[in-house]
């Protein structure tokens, strides 16, 4: 244990967080929405029955995401010395805690954060965006994910000062110029289109994130937990599972009409994703393997 006082091992992320942020000064829009759950609900449960895929809540949130993208296009890129640059793809980055129980103390602070982005999300349905995503996690989570493991390295080593200077400088070139830096197996966008994070699983019901200097996107999605709420519906109280989103966004590609349009959208998809993203009625493979499923578990 560290005695109170003493000097405490922060984790890599956390180190960047220090180095990197001074006071912010750039427009930011904060938003937040719940969403009725009740059809998500059903629909995670037809989707893990049919494709075998551990589907979850923050997987359609990153799907509704692309859908947002798709209907405004104007988010997806950067503004790089004054100028919109717009990005040929749309991906989306998905915050992964190396750690995923709760932990105090000194192993708290050590707890580091890694990131898995899901390129052309808008061409993927949620069972293989779960698929692919699960599987780059547990890369992370062993320690052999080549890219965390190299920027860990480098992190380590770096005095603060140096740091914010190279955090900017990489930013700069992935995120802003969108080039790759081979030398440190870092690709072009790193942080995709638009970022998701989830602190429901950790019991959190609606949380928000800045967006660090060094990560270009016009969009935070945090996801909450689903809890029970009393809401209106036809004049009369009812309860109902309800999703929080808490969104940050950045004010030179948003305005009031894009966030209305994207709560639209959000509501839209995750309401209903079957109506998006219909189920499959026979068993699909993930990730090239087949999943058996008996009669009783198709959709028909």
């Amino acid at each position: 244990m560290t005695e109170a006082g003493g000097p405490i091992s922060f984790s890599v992320w956390r180190k960047i967080a220090m180095a990197s942020w001074r006071p912010r000064k750039d427009p930011a829009i904060l938003a937040t929405m719940d969403v009725d759950a009740e059809g998500l609900r059903h629909y995670i449960e037809r989707v893990r029955s049919t494709t075998g895929a551990h589907v979850t809540p923050v997987h359609l949130v990153g799907r509704a995401g692309a859908k947002v993208v798709e209907a405004l296009p104007g988010l997806n890129g950067r503004v790089v010395l004054g100028q919109f640059v717009g990005s040929a793809t749309i991906d989306c980055s998905f915050v992964v805690s190396v750690r995923t129980d709760p932990t105090a103390g000194p192993e708290a602070a050590s707890t580091d954060l890694s990131g898995s982005v899901v390129r052309h999300i808008d061409q993927k349905p949620p069972w293989v965006i779960a698929q692919e995503l699960g599987d780059h996690a547990a890369l992370i989570r062993a320690g052999r994910d080549p890219e965390f493991k190299q920027t860990k390295q480098l992190v380590k080593w770096l005095p603060p000062l140096a740091l914010r200077a190279v955090t900017d400088a990489i930013g700069f070139l992935t995120d802003g110029l969108q080039l790759p830096v081979p030398l440190l197996g870092l690709p072009a966008r790193p942080y995709g289109s638009f970022l998701v994070s989830n602190v429901g699983t950790y019991g959190l019901d609606r949380a928000f994130a800045p967006v660090p200097p060094f990560c270009h996107v016009p969009a935070i999605v945090m996801v909450g937990a689903i809890t029970d709420k009393v809401v209106a519906s036809h004049g009369d109280p009812v309860v109902r599972p309800m999703l929080p989103l808490a969104i940050s966004l950045d004010h030179r590609l948003v305005d009031g009409y894009q966030a209305a349009t994207m709560a639209r959208i959000f509501q839209e998809y995750l309401s209903d994703p079957g109506r998006f993203d219909p189920v499959p009625r026979l068993p699909v493979a993930t990730n090239g393997k087949q999943h058996d499923m008996s009669p009783d578990s198709l959709v028909g």
